[in-house]
């Protein structure tokens, strides 16, 4: 049935436009106002402080199902074949010394699991899977398994320690993200690190993390080995032994935009790990999308016209 629209005494629009080309408006109107006030609740329920955040523990590939066990390498370098990492985020290595290391490996930090007794004890931080740099040394390095599901498994995982090999471990987003927080390991004895986030732009916040950040798990009494690092905050940062850590911007730098973040273990021992990477999908992501999808219902409606 087709359907009429009356005027109303007082309204302008009846009165100036006649009363079906008012209705249409109105309903063209109402449509779109509805579909912006949808796309606002969106982008609101997708800021960092709202969204649910995405954690990446490393005891698990970043489909959040398949187990990742020790000594697994995560590193396509070193094995190609087993692409654990992909679906959110990309893991690989860069070599900054003269030397070399063997790449990003998972190391299990279970006190009571497969590494009790090795040459790691500063490592047991009881935070199930870790990530390292795994060490070039004879006995760490040339010790692999190939396991039939996980792939190539070093036998002895071991962080790198050698100043000449130190290197960094690096994680590209597949989408750009907020970077919230990373778990810095075993950061005492000489460690120094940066972690550098770039945006879509290859602008930089760099944090630098001192010796005593963390303390050693080892020998510190009670203590937890590990220390959570504020990527949203370059203020300065005071860590569970006293070490600082503190960030500075390039001018221009979007923290909502950070498509990579590298860990440059620059120490001297440069060992180390880290875990528990935590970020929030980039909350424009979610609004152009939906804008994108009411000025696509807008058109349509307006080509039935």
């Amino acid at each position: 049935m087709k359907r009429r629209f009356f005027a109303v005494p007082g309204d302008s629009c009846a009165e100036n436009l006649g009363a079906a080309e008012c209705g249409r408006r109105q309903r063209s109107r109402g449509g779109f106002l509805g579909a912006l006030s949808a796309v606002v609740a969106l982008n609101f329920a997708m800021t960092p402080s709202l969204a649910s955040a995405i954690t990446i523990d490393f005891d698990t590939e970043d489909d959040f199902v398949t187990q990742l066990i020790n000594g697994q390498i995560v590193d396509p370098a070193f094995d190609g074949v087993d692409l654990e990492f992909g679906n959110l985020v990309s893991i690989s290595s860069t070599q900054i010394g003269p030397g070399a290391h063997n790449g990003a490996t998972i190391f299990d930090s279970d006190p009571t699991g497969p590494n009790s007794g090795s040459q790691d004890p500063d490592l047991l931080v009881d935070r199930g899977n870790i990530l390292i740099l795994q060490s070039n040394n004879p006995g760490s390095a040339n010790d692999t398994s190939l396991d039939g599901t996980y792939g190539l498994v070093y036998d002895n995982p071991n962080d790198e320690a050698d100043f000449n090999d130190r290197g960094s471990i690096v994680f590209d987003f597949i989408a750009p993200v907020v970077a919230l927080s990373l778990e810095i390991v075993d950061a005492n004895g000489g460690f120094l690190a940066e972690i550098i986030l770039t945006d879509g732009s290859n602008l930089n916040r760099t944090f630098t993390v001192n010796s005593g950040f963390s303390e050693d798990i080892n020998v510190c009494g009670v203590c937890n080995g590990y220390e959570t690092l504020d990527l949203t905050n370059i203020g300065v940062q005071v860590g569970e032994g006293g070490g600082t850590a503190s960030g500075v911007d390039d001018v221009g730098f979007d923290q909502f935009d950070v498509t990579r973040l590298e860990v440059k273990f620059l120490g001297n021992p440069s060992s180390g790990g880290i875990d528990t990477l935590v970020f929030v999908p980039e909350p424009s992501t979610g609004l152009l999308l939906a804008l994108g999808l009411v000025g696509l219902g807008q058109s349509r409606r307006g080509a039935r016209k």
